[in-house]
C-alpha cells in the first residue's frame, strides 16, 4: 500500500518508515495478545498499520491527515477490525475508544511530545505504549539521575510510568530521510503510583525551577523562583532533613526525593503565592 502513496506535507513533520525489518522489531516489542486492543497513532502509508491488524482483532488508527485517512479507510474497510480514524491526536478524545489499549505508533517528530502529554491524561486506559520517538527525545525520557540528559522531562515521564529502551532505528529506514535517528521504547504507567499522589501542577512546576540553571545548586535555583515563599534557612532546613546537601543539584535527585522535597516545601505558608 505505501508504494501507492506518494502524499507528503512537509508542514506536519511527515516521515514515513520504509523497513519492514524495523516493523517486525516493532511488533516484537509489543508482544501483542490476539485478544488485545491497538492504538495507532499517525498510520501515514500504512506498513506498520497492516502488519498490526494482522496481529490484534481490534485497531484503532488515528490519522490526522484527510488525504491518509481516506486512502486507509479505503484500503481497509474489508478489515471490520480495523478502524481508521480522521483527527488530531494531540486533541483527540481517548475515552472513546475501548480499554485498555495497548499503543504502539511511529509518533510523528513535530508532534510527538504534544500526543505523548495527551495520551497520558488517560494513562488509565493504556496497558502499555511502545512509541518511536527521536532518539534525543527518547534518551531525555529514560536518562537517570546524574546523567547529562536528565531534566525536568525524566522526571514528568519517570513520576508517570515505567519505561524501558528498546532498539535504536537508524534514519535510513524512513522516507523521506530524517536528520536524526529514531528510537523506540515502551512505556507502562503505573496504575498506582510508587510514591505518595501529589499535588502535580505544583510538583512540576517546583522540577521545572529546580532545573532552570543545571549549573546552579537546587538551593539556589529555588530561591530564585520562589522568592517570597521561601527563605535562605527555611529552605537550608528542608534540604538538610532530606539529606540533601548544600551544593546538591537538581539532576542528582530522583523522582521519590522531588516528591519529598514538593512536600515538604508545601508546608511553607504562602507557597502558591511564590
Amino acid at each position: 500500500m505505501s508504494r501507492k502513496i506518494s502524499h507528503h506535507r512537509k508542514h506536519l513533520g511527515q516521515i514515513f518508515l520504509r523497513d519492514p525489518l524495523v516493523v517486525d522489531k516493532i511488533l516484537q516489542s509489543a508482544s501483542l495478545a490476539s485478544q488485545e486492543s491497538v492504538l495507532e497513532i499517525g498510520p501515514g502509508r500504512g506498513l506498520l498499520t497492516a502488519a498490526l491488524a494482522r496481529h490484534t482483532s481490534a485497531l484503532y488508527a488515528i490519522e490526522i491527515d484527510a488525504h491518509y485517512a481516506h486512502a486507509l479507510q479505503q484500503h481497509f474497510a474489508p478489515a471490520t477490525h480495523v478502524h481508521i480514524i480522521q483527527a488530531d491526536a494531540r486533541f483527540y478524545d481517548y475515552g472513546l475508544l475501548p480499554q485498555p489499549l495497548v499503543v504502539v505508533a511511529n509518533l510523528p517528530y513535530s508532534m510527538g511530545m504534544a500526543i505523548l502529554n495527551r495520551l497520558l491524561v488517560f494513562r488509565q486506559r493504556l496497558s502499555r505504549l511502545v512509541i518511536m520517538l527521536q532518539k534525543e527525545v527518547a534518551l531525555r525520557l529514560l536518562a537517570l539521575p546524574n546523567t547529562s540528559a536528565y531534566g525536568a522531562l525524566s522526571v514528568y515521564f519517570q513520576y508517570y510510568a515505567a519505561m524501558t529502551h528498546q532498539f535504536d532505528v537508524s534514519r535510513h529506514a524512513f522516507t523521506p530521510v530524517p536528520a536524526v535517528d529514531s528510537t523506540v521504547l515502551t512505556l507502562v504507567p503505573f496504575t498506582v503510583l510508587p510514591w505518595p499522589e501529589y499535588d502535580e501542577p505544583w510538583l512540576f512546576r517546583l522540577v521545572k525551577s529546580a532545573f532552570a540553571h543545571r549549573r546552579k545548586t537546587l538551593r539556589v535555583n529555588l530561591l530564585t523562583a520562589f522568592p517570597t515563599a521561601l527563605t535562605r534557612t527555611a529552605l537550608a532546613t528542608i534540604c538538610t532533613d532530606l539529606g540533601l546537601g548544600e551544593d546538591v543539584r537538581a539532576q542528582e535527585l530522583h523522582v521519590r526525593q522531588f516528591v519529598r522535597l514538593a512536600t515538604a516545601l508545601d508546608t511553607l505558608s504562602g507557597r502558591r503565592q511564590g
